[in-house]
C-alpha cells in the first residue's frame, strides 16, 4: 500500500506536476501520518461500517487519570495495528508531563514502515491528546 488512492488520482491529474507519476518514501510516511492523524481524531462508533475504526471517547478517559495513561496508550498502539497495515512492529510509550495542571497526554510513537518494494524504514513521532480528546501528531 502506498498513498491514498484519491492522492494518487490528485496528483496523476495535474498535468503540471512534476511529481506526476514518482512517489518518493517522504510520500508514504506523510500519508501514514495523515491517516493516522484522521483516524485518531475519530471516535469508535462513527464509522457505520466500521464500529471499532478511530480512538476511544479519551475526554471521558482523562478524569481518571493516572488510569488513562495507559488505557488511551493502549486503544492507540490497538488501533494503529488493526487499521495501519503499512506500519508494523508498533510501540507507543508515555512521556511525561512536567507541566502541573495541564490536561494533555503525550506520546512517542515509534515502528517500521514497510515500503512496497519490500524497504522497511524505522519511523518515530510524537503525538499529544488533549482533554477535549483530540489528537495533534508532530
Amino acid at each position: 500500500m502506498a498513498a491514498s488512492l484519491l492522492t494518487r488520482i490528485a496528483h496523476a491529474a495535474n498535468p503540471h506536476s512534476l511529481e506526476r507519476h514518482t512517489w518518493k518514501d517522504q510520500d508514504l510516511e506523510q500519508a501514514v501520518i495523515a491517516h493516522l492523524s484522521r483516524m485518531l481524531n475519530t471516535r469508535q462508533g462513527s464509522s457505520l461500517t466500521c464500529p471499532d475504526y478511530g480512538l476511544i471517547e479519551v475526554s471521558e478517559m482523562l478524569h481518571d487519570f493516572p488510569d488513562a495513561i495507559g488505557i488511551v496508550q493502549r486503544a492507540i498502539k490497538n488501533s494503529i495495528q488493526q487499521y495501519e497495515p503499512r506500519l508494523k512492529n508498533v510501540q507507543v510509550r508515555h512521556i511525561k508531563n512536567e507541566v502541573l495542571g495541564t490536561m494533555y497526554l503525550e506520546f512517542e510513537i515509534t515502528g517500521q514502515l514497510h515500503y512496497p518494494d519490500g524497504r522497511r524504514s524505522g519511523l518515530r513521532f510524537s503525538t499529544s491528546v488533549d482533554g477535549s480528546g483530540n489528537v495533534k501528531i508532530g
